[in-house]
């Protein structure tokens, strides 16, 4: 995955923190710090001390709820691909065969994890005691512990609770796809009244008001493009990238020329796109497009490479994978995938052909 730190891994999944899960350690260990300096509990010193540790292990709480799926989802079968930590918290990218009952169980576990974490909290906040600056720290991480878990709870997407509704609803002889929209329509309906509810603050309270309309947004937003992308999670349930892809002959020679590659393979509906190999390795997709782009003249020495739009490692997939490994391409990515299998070029995958495989299901 492009950008953040590694911080390790599950079963060979990457876990990685996007630079913004910094500020969110910085954000929680200033309010600490801020409450145990207007508490006078502590000394200066300690208390700095404790508010690093603090906001450090808000992240670390995030990371063990995300372990929770990821660990379930192993066990119950499922691939674990990514853990990803970012400042509104952390996402598990994971694919497999995922039963309604599945699903369910899954997207439990991660709240459960958190409501834990802050009874542990609170139970450490009450032998330490709130006058002293680890006990309120402590209290600090059960609170924001319980409000990860119980906010997590609402039943709307991409929170875990539309996640477990979407499940129960599967479970219950719902179309999955059907399933998926409403949890998604909730989750909207609840971002949009989370930032009303922010305007009313925001008037009545002061500026902590934004915050909540910023909290808002966020959740709207990323219901919709959630919800979107499991429908089309859903609908790709049960094919691989090698149904989808459009067949083309191995990658051509970055130095052929283009005369030479449409005489040898022409372009067409059929074959719209060549992928094409320096030194052994698929570097870029030369396409109509991008011959249109010279005269013809021209055709007879200008070399695929320099015509040709570059492609990533993320650009090139292989046959078997599932088709919803595209679905968690980064982005900048690509618009065109290359398929490859024992490491020979076997076709392409273009906007179009997704759809080509997928007119009934969503």
């Amino acid at each position: 995955m492009r950008g953040g730190i590694r911080l390790g891994s599950l079963d060979g999944a990457p876990i990685v923190a996007d630079a913004s899960a910094f500020i969110l350690a910085l954000l929680f260990g200033v309010a600490v710090l801020i409450d145990l300096r207007l508490s006078e509990v502590g000394s200066s010193a300690t208390d700095w001390v404790v508010a690093l540790v603090a906001g450090v292990l808000v992240v670390a709480s995030i990371l063990v709820h995300e372990l929770a799926h990821a660990a379930t989802a192993s066990r119950l079968g499922m691939n674990v691909r990514a853990i990803r930590l970012y400042l509104f918290g952390g996402y598990s990218i994971i694919d497999g065969a995922r039963s309604a009952r599945g699903e369910f169980v899954v997207s439990a576990v991660g709240p459960l994890a958190s409501l834990f974490l802050a009874a542990m909290f609170w139970a450490a906040g009450s032998v330490a005691g709130t006058d002293t600056s680890i006990g309120r720290a402590a209290m600090a991480l059960a609170a924001a512990n319980a409000a990860i878990g119980l906010f997590n709870l609402i039943p709307g997407f991409p929170l875990d609770g539309g996640r477990m509704l979407r499940g129960f609803l599967s479970a219950s002889g719902m179309d999955p796809v059907r399933a998926t929209v409403i949890v998604t329509r909730i989750g909207s309906v609840i971002g949009w009244v989370t930032m009303g509810s922010g305007i009313v603050v925001l008037i009545r309270v002061g500026p902590v008001g934004l915050l909540v309309i910023a909290a808002g947004w966020f959740l709207a937003a990323a219901a919709s493009s959630a919800g979107r992308r499991e429908q089309l999670s859903t609908a790709f349930d049960g094919l691989s990238v090698r149904d989808a892809m459009r067949p083309t002959p191995d990658a051509i020679a970055g130095t052929a020329t283009v005369s030479s590659v449409l005489d040898l393979h022409g372009l067409g509906p059929r074959l719209k796109s060549l992928p094409v190999a320096v030194d052994g390795r698929v570097v870029g997709v030369l396409g109509q497009e991008e011959i249109d782009a010279v005269a013809p003249s021209r055709w007879p020495s200008v070399r695929a490479m320099s015509l040709m739009a570059a492609i990533g490692p993320e650009d090139v997939v292989e046959a078997e994978e599932p088709l919803d490994v595209l679905l968690v391409r980064p982005s900048g990515a690509s618009r065109r995938v290359v398929v490859v299998e024992d490491g020979v070029t076997v076709g392409i995958i273009e906007g179009e052909d997704l759809a080509r495989v997928m007119p009934e299901r969503i």
